[in-house]
């Protein structure tokens, strides 16, 4: 094999791989400083999610105190908060109640590129059905990635004469 077409074919694979990326909400609760109150911070972790959004209920006996997320991107309807993503890497938000109680948040996230829905902290799809969808060929970018691999294709062909 000849150096152009080991470089293309490299190429190609980096560009065909990216789509199949999975996106993923991990959850970590730590109880508020002392002097602080009695509450929780709560900080959601996104990996591979571009533009998506976030539902997370907050227990019964837990009041909502603020967040760290842009207010234009934050929702607070009764036990709910809805968050927008935009290219977030992590969103922080504090809540009062017991600390003893930190296993009872759940929580849903949704990738709008490909998607994609799960629940929060936890690294799969939120069933099977959705697992199978993630795998289908037809995934949202891959006809740019096609195209983009043909284009490399055919500068290789017109370098080489």
């Amino acid at each position: 094999m000849t150096p152009d077409r080991a470089i293309l074919l490299c190429i190609m694979i980096f560009v065909l791989a990216a789509p199949a990326a999975a996106g993923s909400v991990a959850r970590v609760i730590v109880p508020l400083p002392e002097g602080s109150g009695n509450g929780l911070e709560v900080t959601l972790t996104v990996t591979g999610i571009p533009v998506g959004g976030i539902v997370e209920t907050i227990p019964d006996g837990y009041t909502w105190v603020g967040c760290d997320h842009p207010d234009d991107r934050t929702r607070v309807s009764g036990q709910n908060v809805a968050f927008a993503v935009i290219d977030e890497e992590a969103i922080r938000y504090r809540v009062q109640g017991p600390p003893e109680a930190g296993e009872a948040f759940t929580g849903t996230w949704e990738d709008l590129q490909t998607g994609e829905s799960g629940v929060v902290g936890s690294d799969g799809p939120r069933n099977s059905s959705q697992a199978a969808q993630a795998t289908v060929p037809s995934t949202p970018g891959f006809g740019y990635a096609a195209a983009l691999a043909a284009l490399a294709m055919i500068c290789a062909r017109r370098c080489g004469r």
